[in-house]
């Protein structure tokens, strides 16, 4: 329910506040003086495009703001999942709407951005607006399907038809998606196929580089390792002036020393050490003078090792380490790619699953609209009885839909076909020419199709008696009051007749002051209610035209106005 609508520099409405309350809410004023604007406003709300015509002159924007009453709301949850915004679950939702004078704007929900578009889809569902002719919901294919679909009690059943093609089309894109990859997919396989053989192949060792630049640089030099290391080793012990023959006369005389001084044996202990160290050497330099002579073939197959491995670090990696580390990833991955044919195939039963029960749901769906447009028919064609349009007929076409993708509404085309008179073709309702014709058929249909059910959304009528008048008028207020004893309904009248029903009844005037014009919105008292009806009546003197408002407001046919304030005390 709107409990509360703040409109900033909207064309003549430079400040307005409105607190329409349960069941019908009138807003009634001169042609002109801003009644319809205020329409607008609500539009603006609800997610409708805008244009830079609606800023008032002067100023750099128009700002709308509204309060919603979400307390008797049963599908939060369905709202909150199909807008994305979570902060729905709580009793108060409020909107705020932005439009810059240099075309720009922005949507706030709870104080969350939001696209107008997301926007839109919140707006249906908290407020069903009706305007005039193009404005009007109902002649669209989607405002007769939901009407249909209401007044058969099948919008869970929609809901889950829109849930399951959701799920379809979901596990559709997915196939498609990796499909269309399947030729990328393969070439990708045969090239980390290739790859993880070839590291494979060159079974690399960790460190085994650094292993082989060491053979190789030894392998270069050998016959200068074999002279220097016989050159040593002769010097050490094969010459007889050699390091050994020296160093064993030495140790004798010092072995002859300690035997005269004691003090002398750390001296001998030295020098038989430098003999043993000596001697070490001597033996590593025989084992370099006792090694194979210079192998050619060694080298070149160390030199090939080293130019393969470097072939592999220029492919895959700065070191073998990152050699390895790509193999080991080319192996994950060529897994993962090998699930994909896995994927598709689980895909394949996912789609036929999913798609057997949207079928199922959507065959559902039919077959209850099917059934319920035969009574609603009859329901709108005994409404129009009493809206002096008797002998009009109506028929709802429920077509299954030749197009085989799934769609979130089902697979039906529904198509609302009136004759307004006797010997008339049936024809489609926005082809109806009569505006009051078409007001009329709008409110029959509304009030038919909701008929023993309460709808949580707001209803918003814009100038409904539009070409009526007399008892007509009179059964539109009527009606108009029935409907408000199961929602909220907020219309834009000229007509006394249907201003009398009203719960709340909002007077709009427009006054100049300076070289400004501007709007003005009042709730109107008892007293000051007789006084806006008694203008409405007009053509009587004054004191008469306030006795019928009197009687007007007080007549029997008023009950329902007293039913709705019952209902507003329990809320």
């Amino acid at each position: 329910m709107l409990s509360f609508l703040k409109i900033t520099n909207l064309a003549i409405l430079d400040d307005v506040s409105i607190e329409p309350g349960p069941g019908l809410n009138v807003l009634t004023g001169e042609t002109g003086a801003g009644k319809s604007i205020i329409v607008d406003a609500i539009g603006l709300i609800l997610g409708e495009r805008g244009s830079t015509d609606l800023v008032r002159t002067g100023c750099d924007r128009l700002v709308v703001e509204a309060q919603f009453d979400l307390s008797r709301r049963t599908d939060l949850a369905h709202l909150a999942r199909i807008t994305g915004i979570e902060e729905l679950e709580g009793g108060e939702l409020v909107i705020r709407r932005e439009l810059l004078a240099n075309g720009r704007g922005r949507c706030l929900v709870n104080g969350r951005m939001v696209t107008l578009a997301t926007l839109k889809t919140l707006g249906e569902a908290l407020a069903d607006l009706h305007g005039q002719h193009q404005h009007q919901s109902l002649l669209h294919s989607e405002g007769q399907q939901d009407a249909l679909d209401r007044f058969a009690g099948a919008l869970e059943t929609r809901r889950d038809v829109a849930a399951s093609c959701a799920v379809l089309r979901q596990h559709e894109r997915e196939r498609d998606d990796l499909a269309g990859r399947e030729r990328e997919r393969a070439r990708r396989q045969d090239t980390l196929s290739i790859e993880i053989s070839e590291i494979e192949a060159a079974a690399i060792r960790p460190g085994e580089d650094e292993e082989l630049h060491r053979e190789e640089s030894l392998l270069r030099h050998a016959e200068e390792i074999a002279r220097l290391a016989t050159r040593g080793f002769t010097l050490l012990s094969e010459d007889d002036d050699s390091v050994m023959a020296r160093l064993a006369g030495a140790e004798e005389c010092a072995a002859r020393l300690a035997a005269i001084d004691p003090h002398a044996a750390e001296l001998l202990d030295a020098i038989r050490e430098a003999r043993a160290a000596a001697s070490e050497a001597a033996r590593g330099l025989s084992r370099y003078v006792d090694r194979e002579e210079f192998d050619p073939a060694r080298l070149e197959q160390v030199a090939a090792r080293l130019s393969e491995l470097d072939r592999l670090r220029r492919k895959y990696g700065a070191s073998l380490a990152d050699i390895l580390e790509y193999h080991a990833r080319a192996v994950s991955d060529l897994a993962a790619l090998g699930g994909v044919a896995a994927r598709l195939e689980e895909l394949e039963g996912e789609i036929v699953q999913a798609r057997a029960r949207y079928l199922k749901q959507a065959g559902d769906l039919s077959t209850a609209r099917s059934r319920a447009a035969r009574r609603l028919e009859k329901a709108v064609e005994q409404e129009l009885k009493s809206l002096a349009m008797d002998g009009t007929r109506m028929e709802i076409e429920v077509e299954r839909s030749q197009d085989t993708e799934p769609s979130p509404h089902g697979m039906d085309s529904i198509v609302f076909l009136i004759a307004p008179n006797r010997g008339e073709e049936m024809r489609q309702l926005s082809r109806i020419a009569s505006g009051g014709e078409l007001s009329r058929l709008m409110l029959a249909v509304r009030n038919a199709a909701q008929a023993g059910r309460t709808d949580e959304r707001t209803l918003v009528f814009d100038e409904v008696d539009s070409g009526i008048g007399g008892q007509v008028a009179e059964v539109v207020g009527q009606r108009l009051g029935a409907l408000g004893c199961r929602q909220q309904v907020l219309c834009v009248t000229h007509l006394p007749q249907i201003a009398s029903f009203a719960d709340r009844h909002f007077q709009v005037t427009k006054k100049t002051t300076g070289a400004r014009t501007r709007a003005e919105v009042l709730l109107l008292d008892d007293a000051g209610r007789i006084d806006e009806l008694a203008r409405m009546l007009g053509g009587s003197p004054l004191a008469t035209a306030r006795r019928h408002a009197a009687a007007l407001l007080n007549r029997p046919e008023r009950a329902p106005a007293g039913a709705r304030r019952k209902l507003e005390g329990e809320r």
